[in-house]
């Protein structure tokens, strides 16, 4: 998707792939134009044609959102195929009217081209005005979870699917089994609390681990840092409890703090706990103004 305009069930850089097996993966946001797109795909998988093609979503689209999108089909060389994956920055030359994929990044490792720089600092002579298409990686926000009980695990696995960097701490290694988790969440048993690193300002910390006065260590340690969400699981008794023992101790809660954390009425199994938590940090991130740059670190367990 190279270009939205007005209202539409997508945004600029949703794609379809098509896979080597002839599987097809990825969404546009479904409609005719989902569907139009996916059969240009499968007839490309035997002579990969160049198409772009404007859709007015109303009328004969049978959508009803009124905007206009532009969709072009790009043709992926397998040495670059490595891109196509959550984390990866890719830039694309439009010339003559085509597009092609001339490069990217992955997790520091570069591919194809180097990065078009800006026009007046020596850029690669096939840079000019009007040319680079960029699909930036997204920005991945940082999630500590703090507990791999119940809740954590539940939390961890619905939170990889809407693109947070997870980290779960634990020192209960029984509880860490990595059959557990989505293979893309970090686990931490060996952690000390004087020893966590500083997380940045956009950094989710939930608390919820098996112990209430862990938690209220977590919650003292967290409270006088810059946080973007700072949850923790409680009842309205045990959130009266931290809150006076804060005020006795002298230190003030931060006011990123939710707790209890979630949204209010969503149930209290594991699964709706996670949904009504994940529900608010979305409304959250959807509400914060993007951040024109993020370095994406991946976070060391300390031992």
């Amino acid at each position: 998707m190279t270009a939205v305009y007005g209202s539409a069930p997508t945004k600029v850089g949703a794609q379809l792939l098509l896979h080597a097996d002839g599987r097809i993966s990825g969404n546009l946001g479904g409609g005719h134009l989902e569907h139009t797109t996916r059969e240009a795909l499968q007839s490309a998988q035997s002579a990969p044609p160049w198409w772009e093609q404007r859709f007015v979503l109303g009328g004969v689209s049978d959508q009803c959102c009124g905007g206009v999108v532009d969709v072009v089909l790009v043709e992926v060389p397998s040495d670059l195929a490595p891109l196509y994956v959550p984390g990866a920055s890719r830039w694309y030359q439009r010339r003559d009217g085509r597009l092609r994929l001339l490069g990217g990044e992955y997790v520091g490792r570069r591919f194809g081209l180097p990065q078009p720089k800006d026009k007046n600092s020596n850029s690669p002579a096939w840079i000019t005005p009007g040319e680079i298409f960029l699909s930036p990686a997204a920005q991945r926000q940082a999630l500590w979870i703090f507990g791999a009980g119940h809740v954590g695990r539940a939390i961890a696995a619905l939170a990889i699917s809407l693109d947070f960097s997870t980290v779960v701490f634990d020192r209960r290694r029984e509880w860490l089994e990595p059959g557990a988790f989505p293979s893309a969440v970090e686990l931490c048993p060996d952690w000390d609390l004087a020893r966590l690193p500083i997380p940045d300002d956009d950094t989710v910390v939930l608390i919820l681990t098996y112990s209430h006065a862990l938690d209220f260590a977590l919650l003292r340690h967290f409270s006088s840092l810059s946080l973007a969400y700072l949850g923790v699981i409680a009842s309205k008794s045990k959130a009266a409890r931290f809150r006076h023992a804060a005020q006795r101790e002298g230190w003030v809660l931060s006011p990123a703090l939710r707790m209890p954390m979630g949204l209010p009425g969503m149930g209290k199994s594991p699964v709706e706990i996670a949904v009504s938590v994940l529900g608010e940090l979305l409304q959250l991130r959807h509400q914060r103004p993007q951040r024109k740059e993020k370095l994406d670190v991946g976070l060391e367990c300390l031992g």
